[in-house]
């Protein structure tokens, strides 16, 4: 079996993601790195004995969505790992250079920089930013992985703008260059709001997000870093809210986040408009996917059977809650991607 990471897939730390990545197989546990993103202020210890009891390889954590100012947040983090010989990455961004990582080092051998594609036009420059990434390497003996962040993809023309800003990237700044470890590019393609689709209705959203991955691997210019190349994308629950508020409960539909090796599908449910009692709910969703053509099977994955057991009742499952479909639904995409890009990198 391979020792290559093939994916970084990007997880919201939260109950349903933990079960998720608790979830996948050793082998699948082998062949990702997750870059965990801490949405809530906690306490570090409760941080790394969650991770540990759900995944105990190495791991990015990035702290900006809940401590954007308070880098000694992240510090406390990683100071406790090193503690504890937990293998924990930490994410930085262009503003922490070079004071902020300074206390850091000390602590790690291995770090990720996220870097906005296309670049902010309140930012650096591509130039500034990986000349200032070079130089901190040339005088700190650290591992590098440089996250080129590309946010959302929904459309072609979206698709094929930021193929060719990748591709530039990586030519002009990347290509020939030995200060970094490996390139991973991060998208999705999963719109923030799936508003369009109808209550009791389907959608489907192409997966731009390993199209725009596959083009760029596969560039003959580029055969000399395929080696360093990893793939990365922001799953299914990045945009899903496993907080949900009681007062507004009534309204909320029943929702269904499946992935195939081309698309996003998006289940809805549906409330009767006069009662609000929910009258297609995820047990009927359930079954939708299960006599479609593109369920993989129970076997497939932790996600696949619940969805089998949860639709038809099996072993004491009810319809499931919201953090539960959360789980299925992330727990399936990574077992999917890691599937698919084994087979394409032949691992």
């Amino acid at each position: 079996m391979s020792n290559k990471k093939c994916y970084v897939p990007v997880l919201k730390w939260k109950k349903g993601e933990q079960e998720a990545l608790k979830n996948l197989t050793s082998d699948q546990k082998t062949k990702i790195i997750p870059l965990i993103e801490i949405t809530d202020y906690q306490d570090p210890i409760s941080i790394l004995k969650s991770l540990h009891s759900c995944y105990a390889n190495p791991i990015f954590i990035d702290t900006i969505i809940a401590a954007e100012d308070d880098r000694d947040f992240l510090l406390s983090i990683v100071r406790e790992s090193k503690e504890n010989n937990q293998q924990v990455f930490p994410v930085f961004y262009f503003d922490d250079f070079p004071e902020v990582i300074k206390p850091f080092i000390e602590y790690v051998e291995h770090i990720g920089i996220r870097v906005p594609i296309p670049e902010d036009i309140e930012g650096p420059s591509y130039e500034e930013l990986f000349k200032t990434i070079k130089e901190f390497k040339d005088n700190n003996n650290i591992l590098i992985d440089i996250i080129l962040d590309l946010n959302v993809i929904t459309d072609r023309k979206e698709a094929n703008r930021q193929l060719s800003e990748v591709k530039n990237v990586i030519q002009n700044f990347l290509l020939n260059r030995s200060f970094y470890n490996s390139i991973i590019i991060s998208s999705t393609s999963l719109p923030e709001s799936i508003s369009s689709v109808p209550a009791g209705g389907q959608a489907s959203f192409l997966r731009y997000d390993i199209m725009l991955f596959k083009r760029i691997y596969e560039f003959p210019m580029f055969d000399g870093i395929k080696n360093k190349l990893i793939y990365s994308d922001y799953g299914v629950t990045k945009f899903t809210d496993t907080e949900i508020d009681f007062s507004r409960i009534k309204y909320i539909l029943p929702k269904i986040k499946y992935t195939t090796y081309n698309e996003y599908l998006v289940l809805k449910g549906q409330k009767d408009n006069r009662t609000k009692e929910t009258i297609k709910g995820y047990v009927d969703l359930s079954k939708e996917i299960l006599s479609s053509k593109y369920y993989f099977g129970e076997n497939f994955s932790f996600g696949d059977l619940e969805i089998k057991e949860r639709a038809y009742g099996l072993n004491g499952k009810g319809p499931g809650s919201n953090t539960n479909w959360v789980t299925i639904a992330a727990n399936h995409h990574i077992a999917v991607v890691v599937e698919q890009l084994s087979k394409f990198f032949g691992i």
